[in-house]
């Protein structure tokens, strides 16, 4: 038992040349935080069964948490009026319908990301390790490149680690800036805790989607390269050299593919929760705000919202990077010019192939997740908080 342990946790020369060694940092916290992630596919170890038994044991307790939540909501926020009169002046129907929409929101979207990262993700996860393996079957990239993608999760898990502690201490700040009870801000504490789940899920995606761009990249310098120094390559070679790039390429697109299958779901939960986030983050700072009062919740908002905001940005970049990386693929494919017909049209072919094969990374299908989303969350979030507003405004009249 305790060498399989720290074999998990050692690094040899050996294991620098596989993603199971590049991808550890992060599938690690993950599996901490009871998500069954591994490289392996058979792999039916103490660790992972007791990782999967703790992971239901906190979605239970995520669920039960979250709905007593719900069903108190209205005492936490008399505890939160009584602390001083600007908030009590506050309080409009719009306000209090903001506020219990934001409650919901946080609740359904932990327990959804939590459904989906167990019954989802973890299920379709040994279709995305099996493509990985197959690229380290055919060399497909070299030691240098491996330690690359390390470095890629390596900042995923502190980026992970840094989000975890930032929740902790918005969660206790709840205590010194609405004047909670021990137990209240406990219980508070604890269920807003499970935003955890939300970091995470938004981390693992942006490597992975990191990774998959830097392939991309990885082949795009491989034919500059070619381009570059035409004379110094052997054009009899060229027709195995463009199938190896063919035979790469799609075990690429292959790859996005089964991330689409195991993050689609999970995008789906994580972008529509964002919108409404930001709308109720943006409205309680709005009014906040309006008094002309620096408060500690007018802080914590903006933190908030800030963290949202570049999640989102982050989140969405992702696939727009990797399509347009593998259209800056054609267009490298473009300056490569041979007299021999036979050797033109193969370069022809691969360009069209890939023209017709662009990548993208869809919200269980709903819609397209790329840079278009952000336009559309700046213009909804001002549209339903200039509503928003009249309904405070006219209602204190």
């Amino acid at each position: 038992m305790w060498r399989r342990i720290v074999g998990y946790f050692s690094e040899s020369p050996d294991e620098t040349i596989n993603f199971e060694w590049c991808c550890r940092p992060l599938l690690v916290a993950m599996n901490l935080f009871g998500i069954p992630l591994g490289m392996h596919e058979a792999d039916e170890s103490i660790r992972v069964w007791i990782s999967n038994v703790f992971g239901w044991i906190l979605y239970f307790m995520n669920v039960a948490t979250g709905l007593i939540m719900i069903c108190i909501e209205s005492e936490f926020e008399n505890v939160a009026s009584v602390n001083g009169k600007s908030i009590e002046d506050n309080r409009t129907t719009a306000w209090q319908w903001n506020s219990g929409i934001s409650t919901y929101n946080a609740v359904c979207s932990t327990i959804a990301i939590q459904t989906v990262l167990l019954a989802i993700t973890a299920v379709r996860w040994k279709d995305l390790a099996r493509v990985l393996h197959r690229m380290e079957r055919i060399n497909q990239f070299s030691p240098k490149e491996f330690s690359h993608f390390r470095t890629i999760f390596r900042l995923g898990l502190l980026v992970a680690i840094f989000m975890c502690v930032a929740v902790f201490f918005l969660s206790m700040s709840a205590y010194f800036d609405t004047g909670f009870l021990l137990w209240q801000m406990i219980f508070y504490s604890f269920q807003r805790s499970f935003i955890v789940f939300i970091c995470l899920a938004v981390v693992l995606f942006i490597c992975f989607g990191w990774m998959a761009s830097t392939m991309m990249q990885l082949l795009g310098k491989e034919m500059t390269h070619f381009v570059s120094d035409p004379d110094g390559n052997d054009t009899t070679q060229f027709v195995a050299l463009i199938s190896r790039w063919s035979r790469h390429y799609f075990t690429i697109i292959e790859f996005v593919h089964q991330m689409n299958r195991c993050f689609g779901c999970l995008l789906l939960v994580m972008v529509a929760p964002a919108f409404v986030r930001v709308i109720n983050t943006s409205f309680h700072l709005m009014i906040d705000m309006k008094d002309g009062q620096w408060t500690v919740d007018v802080t914590v908002q903006l933190i908030v919202l800030f963290f949202n905001f570049v999640g989102f940005t982050f989140m969405t970049n992702i696939p727009h990077s990797i399509r347009q990386e593998a259209v800056d693929l054609t267009k490298k494919l473009r300056k490569l010019h041979f007299e021999d017909y036979a050797l033109q049209n193969q370069v022809n072919v691969l360009m069209m192939e890939i023209s017709n094969s662009l990548p993208k990374i869809t919200a269980a299908g709903f819609f397209d997740v790329d840079l278009q989303l952000i336009p559309t969350l700046i213009g909804t979030t001002l549209t339903y908080l200039i509503i928003l507003f009249q309904f405070q405004t006219s209602e204190k009249r």
